[in-house]
């Protein structure tokens, strides 16, 4: 077998090795979104895939690891869905960064509330990890406040980072009172739009304020 053959045969290996590994994927993504997290097991994975238990090891590792690779793919989501073009108008931006994330939500809100247990489990949400969704969303939130203050929107008088992580609070709290049962996404929409405004009216001019309120006014009314 020449040079070219052997290196178009490991290719060809490699192509149905990745198609294999996103198969059981998303045997397991159907799997947590319809049975939950706790029935979860890699012997029933298996059985669906129509693979061996040492199969799945040998290309994921434990059910952790599995935990770990549907929670990247949610993080990459989730990054997609919000990098929306940038909205100078606060009121608005905070409108398309809760519906953007709600829209990626509504797709399939049982694997997505699984998958956010997954990732507290595997650690990927810890505050310390540059790379985990805690970091990302703090980012987004932050900017949001930097570019209110630069448009005129806020006055500047309570620090921006103390802001963003209020806005960031906001939509954590909701989102884990949405993992929880507690509340569905209309009223988790309600929520982190209600708290960033509030979080807003900390600091915002005297005519952003009377918008902010109104806003507030139409939360609470709906």
């Amino acid at each position: 077998m020449s040079k070219t053959s052997h290196a178009r045969g490991n290719d060809t290996r490699q192509i149905n090795k990745e198609l294999r590994r996103q198969r059981i994927l998303g045997v397991a993504r159907e799997q947590i979104s319809s049975q939950g997290l706790e029935a979860f097991t890699l012997k029933g994975l298996a059985q669906a895939s129509g693979v061996t238990v040492p199969t799945i090891h040998n290309l994921f590792g434990k059910k952790h690891d599995i935990f770990r690779e549907l929670c990247t793919e949610l993080v990459v989501r989730v990054e997609r869905a919000l990098s929306s073009p940038d909205i100078a108008d606060p009121i608005e931006a905070i409108h398309a960064f809760v519906d953007s994330l709600l829209g990626l939500y509504r797709e399939d809100e049982a694997f997505y509330r699984a998958a956010f247990v997954a990732g507290e489990r595997t650690g990927l949400f810890e505050h310390d990890l540059p790379s985990g969704i805690y970091n990302k969303s703090l980012s987004i939130a932050e900017k949001l406040c930097a570019d209110a203050k630069e448009n005129g929107f806020l006055q500047g008088r309570v620090d921006s980072n103390t802001l963003a992580k209020q806005l960031f609070g906001c939509q954590r709290l909701a989102r884990q009172d949405w993992v929880g049962g507690y509340i569905d996404l209309d009223r988790y929409r309600s929520q982190v739009l209600t708290g960033m405004c509030l979080t807003y009216a900390a600091d915002s001019t005297p005519q952003f304020h009377q918008r902010l309120c109104a806003v507030i006014d139409a939360m609470t009314n709906e």
